[in-house]
């Protein structure tokens, strides 16, 4: 796994990258919500998932150029994960890493939530260690147990 690639929390100024991953076409199309989302819309998200102790929001980065972010929300020890890729950095196994460093820091059950024919999110999830366990309502549900770790990779 490359060591180049840093995690950090997420803050008020990356809004507008993350709107326009959000609201990337190809993002929108494998999202559980592929409706638009406006800019107050996600203003108010953000602002919301940055004081939510039970979300973790954070943004991959290679130096400083930003390219994906990993989200957990977790409740009970269950941590149902998303992630987002940069359109511009789409097929260079990025998010393969990104998510692989992240699910080694997270302790309890990891979920994913993937639509079917989102192979790419498929790919992903298994690289992360995650495996599929069912479908529900036209969504693919893979999953990861994690030991208790005291491993912390994320820049503060």
């Amino acid at each position: 796994m490359p060591s180049s690639i840093m995690l950090r929390k997420a803050t008020l100024t990356d809004a507008d990258r993350l709107l326009e991953w959000r609201n990337d076409e190809l993002t929108r199309l494998f999202s559980l919500n592929p409706k638009p989302v406006t800019q107050q819309e996600h203003m108010v998200w953000l602002q919301n998932s940055l004081i939510n102790k039970q979300r973790l929001l954070l943004i991959a980065e290679i130096g400083s150029n930003a390219f994906g972010t990993v989200r957990a929300d977790s409740q009970k020890k269950i941590n149902t994960i998303s992630w987002t890729l940069s359109p511009d950095h789409r097929g260079k196994g990025l998010a393969k890493e990104m998510v692989a460093l992240f699910v080694i820091q997270l302790e309890g059950l990891i979920m994913a939530k993937i639509l079917p024919g989102n192979t790419p999110s498929i790919r992903v999830a298994e690289y992360a260690g995650l495996s599929y366990e069912y479908t529900q309502n036209n969504v693919m549900y893979y999953v990861r147990t994690n030991p208790i770790t005291n491993k912390r990779l994320i820049k503060q």
